[in-house]
C-alpha cells in the first residue's frame, strides 16, 4: 500500500505552524507506534518536507524569524521524543556488533541542526556508536574531540551555503591532525546541492539520507 507522505507531512506542519507542540509530537510517535512510518520515512518524507515549507519572507526576517524559530523547536521535539523507535530500529536492524564509532557536528556559525540530529539518528539505527556535538562548534573543539574520541567516521553537516568555504577549510584541517585511517564525511543540504563532489571538499563521501548512511557501511575504506 502507498503510503499518503504529502498527507502526512501536511499534517505535521500544520501543527506545527499553529505551534501545537504537544499534538505535534503525539501525532509524530502515533506514525511511529502504529508501524506506518520507519523513523527514516518520519525524518526524510514527512518531517523534513514540513521543515522546508517554513517560510518567512526576507523583507520580514528581523519581525518573524521568531516563527521560524518556534516551529523548529517544535521538529526538534519531535526527534528527540522518536528515539526509543530509534533504538527499536537499531536492535532489529540486519547487522551484527558496531559498524563504528562516528562523530557528527556541524561547524562554527553553522546553526541549522536538525538534518545533522536527525542523521545522528540514522548512524544509531545502522549500529553506529554515534556522538553528535552539536552546531557552531568551534574548529579547535571539533579537533579537540576528534582526538578524544577517536572516531572512524567524522560528519560535518553544512545547510547555509555561506560555510561551504569554511567546510573545506575544516576537512583540511582534520586531514593534518587526525590519523589517515579515519574517513572524513560531508553532509547538509548546502554540500548536497552544491553539485560538488566529496573530492571538492577533501572529503571521502557525500551522505544525506539512511540509504546513504547504510551504503557507507558497506563500502571498503
Amino acid at each position: 500500500m502507498k503510503k499518503d507522505y504529502e498527507g502526512f507531512s501536511a499534517a505535521l506542519g500544520k501543527l506545527m505552524k499553529n505551534f501545537e507542540k504537544e499534538q505535534a509530537v503525539s501525532y509524530g510517535l502515533e506514525l511511529l507506534g502504529s508501524g506506518a512510518l520507519t523513523v527514516a520515512e518520519l525524518y526524510e518524507s514527512v518531517l523534513a518536507p514540513a521543515l522546508n515549507s517554513i517560510t518567512v519572507p526576507r523583507q520580514e526576517e528581523d519581525r518573524l524569524i521568531w516563527r521560524e524559530h518556534a516551529e523548529t523547536a517544535i521538529a526538534r521535539a519531535v526527534i528527540e521524543c522518536a528515539y526509543p523507535y530509534v533504538i527499536k530500529e537499531r536492535e532489529r536492524f540486519n547487522s551484527n556488533g558496531s559498524a563504528g564509532r562516528v562523530m557528527i557536528t556541524c561547524p562554527e556559525d553553522e546553526y541549522h541542526e536538525l538534518g545533522a540530529r536527525m542523521g545522528a539518528d540514522f548512524f544509531t539505527i545502522a549500529k553506529y556508536d554515534t556522538v553528535y556535538i552539536g552546531c557552531n562548534t568551534p574548529m579547535n573543539s571539533i579537533l579537540s574531540a576528534a582526538g578524544e574520541l577517536s572516531p572512524d567516521y567524522i560528519v560535518v553537516s553544512v545547510s547555509n551555503f555561506l560555510n561551504l568555504v569554511s567546510l573545506k577549510r575544516l576537512v583540511g584541517e582534520l586531514r593534518k591532525s587526525v590519523d589517515s585511517r579515519i574517513r572524513i564525511i560531508v553532509s547538509g543540504s548546502a554540500a548536497g546541492r552544491s553539485r560538488k563532489t566529496a573530492e571538492d571538499f577533501g572529503a571521502d563521501a557525500i551522505v544525506n539520507s539512511f540509504a546513504d548512511v547504510v551504503g557507507l557501511g558497506r563500502e571498503k575504506p
